[in-house]
């Protein structure tokens, strides 16, 4: 039986704290548990993962493939603690479990894991409202929105949520978008954008190394896997973000962000302010690419929207996320879009 890597056991502890401290104590005690796993089935499941690095995630990947498991119905064992099927949330009693589940599945685990981590927060759209807003206000124009890193391009239907500006989401509070929307994004804020203002999307394209369909049975089950399972109120949005999907189209090309901009960014966008964005994205993109999606960016006439990781982000257990348009910061938030505040 291999020993836990020491690397490897460090993540899975990082990625505990930054669970429990986003609001996910079944997700951080399990990997607790995990990263004291030493010589147990954990051991064996992450062996030779250490070679990949940080920014892969194999923390979340972990849970990924367990939740899928859970989610298809092949770890009935766990279903009992899983809040995402309608268990208790009790990682304590969920632990043995679900180390026997890892050593059960070892090569299954293992060949989900290899896909890499595909997530698409829909609540990140909360932060880049207000960047959105503030370029239809300031040009006057209707939006051709370009994201790279998209996913599943569920926050290229941004526009088709529901913003609520108060803490209780009550008829009558200030808000953004449709009232009937499936996705109703409150409790977002602590200083909300401004929201009297209009905005109209008239074209909306993306691209993905890994793009999932979020239309398609396999492609909702790998988003709602990788959706934490004790957090309800994200799967719940992106059950609704999903059925958002189906009725506005999105093309999320598989292609990488560089070779996208380039040739996007070479047309010509008449009557239109072209909007380039993403979102928790860059950290993924080696030097190569970023340096040529900054150069591409800048020397296009385009708005550059973006969502990402704060400089002192390596000193927190959370980080702050800063939301900048060109070189001006608007706002921070936290990872999954909450607590923006809108300076």
């Amino acid at each position: 039986m291999p020993a836990l890597n020491e690397v490897v056991a460090a993540w899975l502890r990082r990625q505990a704290g930054l669970c429990a401290s986003l609001g996910s104590p079944f997700y951080s005690s399990l990997l607790e548990a995990a990263a004291a796993d030493g010589t147990g089935a954990t051991a064996e499941t992450l062996a030779g993962f250490e070679t990949e690095g940080e920014s892969a995630v194999v923390p979340l990947r972990l849970m990924g493939a367990v939740h899928r498991l859970v989610l298809e119905g092949r770890a009935p064992a766990l279903e009992p603690h899983y809040p995402s099927v309608g268990g208790d949330g009790d990682a304590e009693a969920a632990w043995p479990t679900f180390r026997e589940a890892l050593r059960e599945n070892t090569p299954e685990i293992r060949r989900l894991m290899a896909r890499g981590c595909q997530t698409n927060e829909v609540g990140r759209s909360a932060a880049l409202l207000g960047g959105f807003l503030e370029v239809a206000h300031r040009t006057g124009l209707p939006l051709r929105i370009l994201e790279i890193g998209a996913s599943a391009g569920l926050n290229l239907r941004w526009d088709r949520y529901r913003y609520e500006s108060g803490k209780s989401g009550e008829p009558g509070e200030a808000g953004w978008g449709d009232e009937s929307s499936a996705v109703r994004l409150v409790n977002f804020f602590d200083v909300p954008p401004p929201l009297d203002r209009d905005a109209e999307v008239v074209e909306r394209k993306g691209c993905d190394l890994e793009p999932i369909d979020p239309t398609t049975d396999e492609g909702a089950l790998s988003l709602r896997a990788f959706t934490w399972a004790d957090q309800l109120g994200r799967l719940s949005r992106l059950d609704g973000a999903i059925s958002i999907a189906k009725e506005v189209p999105a093309e999320v090309e598989r292609l990488d962000a560089a070779t996208f901009l380039e040739r996007e960014l070479a047309k010509t966008g008449h009557g239109m302010a072209t909007v380039v964005y993403h979102s928790a994205f860059m950290h993924y993109a080696n030097d190569d690419q970023r340096m040529r999606i900054t150069r591409t960016i800048h020397e296009a006439s385009v708005y550059y929207l973006r969502l990402e990781r704060g400089e002192e982000w390596l000193d927190s257990e959370v980080g702050t996320f800063e939301i900048r348009l060109g070189d001006e910061l608007l706002g921070t938030s936290q990872a999954h879009g909450a607590r923006v505040r809108w300076f």
